[in-house]
């Protein structure tokens, strides 16, 4: 069933097929996976239908089996892929995880993927410049020239449309390869009504991760709302000056996703017109919960879910 009324906000990305392995240990090792789905942009329009609003993904995947069960997924969390393309040319990418004694290592199988064919015209502009808020990150200029292109231009024509432009820098260094991240990011900050990074996004893209540094970096790119996340809290720079607001101590038992779950937190409140603090209290209660249990897309926090982890700490706070 695909999201009913107007759509709020857009996301554009590569969705990915995740396999989890059921054991710790080199995969080879390994006895089996649990597959899931998952791509930061799919986990952000998941995060914000499971938090009651209308979002709608767009992409490109193969025409294949493992492409079929994306779409099928995000049609079961209601969000609308009647943007999203089937690639009969080019396979659905694959994402493996490895645990192993220093942490995750993730192994991708996504070169020459459908998504990294994306480019001007080969999607349907309309659909994602639909909502009113896009948004983007730095994944999707790594993947292939196409699709940096394709990036480049969505944010260009967001802001002649009136289309409000999320982006979340979310480097990914291995993407890259040999290239500086940032001659493909960089031009698209000035761009963002809302920008996210982590704090050592902060550090390579603004010259500092601290407020002060991320208020004059502001200033001069000309952004919106610049929003630095990190384990032990949040804050913004922004209209209201900066505003600060801590974390949540959680066993972390999966740790991918929970960016992503922060920014879809931050956009539900920014949707409903909260101020940027408790904008940041939902966002920092969404990423806890989505490490608090695994998988990617799966592990995108009901409402309910954060809103009792919000409500509990405002009792403590009494």
């Amino acid at each position: 069933m695909e999201a009913s009324g107007a759509l709020e906000v857009v996301t554009l990305g590569e969705a990915l097929i995740v396999m989890d392995p059921v054991e710790r240990g080199p995969l080879r090792h390994v006895p089996g996976f649990r597959k899931r789905v998952g791509g930061a942009e799919l986990n952000v329009a998941v995060a914000l239908a499971r938090l009651g609003h209308r979002a709608g993904w767009a992409g490109s995947v193969g025409d294949d089996e493992f492409g079929r069960e994306v779409l099928g997924f995000l049609r079961a969390e209601g969000v609308d892929v009647s943007g999203a393309v089937l690639d009969p040319g080019a396979p659905t990418g694959l994402y493996f995880k490895e645990w192993r004694a220093g942490g995750l290592r993730a192994h991708y199988y996504r070169a020459g993927s459908a998504a990294s064919r994306m480019a001007p015209g080969r999607l349907d502009e309309g659909f994602l410049l639909s909502g009113r808020v896009l948004h983007l990150t730095g994944i999707t200029p790594a993947l292939s020239g196409g699709c940096e292109e394709l990036v480049r231009r969505l944010a260009g024509e967001a802001g002649r449309r009136g289309v409000l432009l999320s982006f979340d820098a979310n480097i990914r260094w291995r993407l890259f390869g040999e290239r500086d991240p940032r001659k493909a990011i960089e031009p698209l900050l000035p761009l963002a009504d809302l920008l996210f990074l982590s704090d050592e996004e902060a550090e390579l893209l603004l010259g500092g991760s601290d407020p002060r540094s991320v208020e004059r970096a502001r200033g001069r790119l000309g952004a919106g709302v610049v929003v630095v996340h990190s384990a032990s809290g949040s804050f913004a720079a922004g209209g209201e000056g900066v505003v600060r607001r801590e974390g949540y101590r959680v066993e972390a038992v999966d740790t991918v996703g929970a960016g992503d779950a922060f920014v879809g937190g931050f956009l539900a409140g920014f949707l409903r017109g909260w101020e940027t603090g408790a904008c940041l209290e939902l966002a920092n209660a969404c990423g806890a919960c989505a490490v608090a249990v695994p998988g990617d897309a799966a592990s995108m926090p009901a409402e309910e879910e954060a809103l009792a982890l919000l409500r509990g700490r405002r009792e403590r706070e009494r």
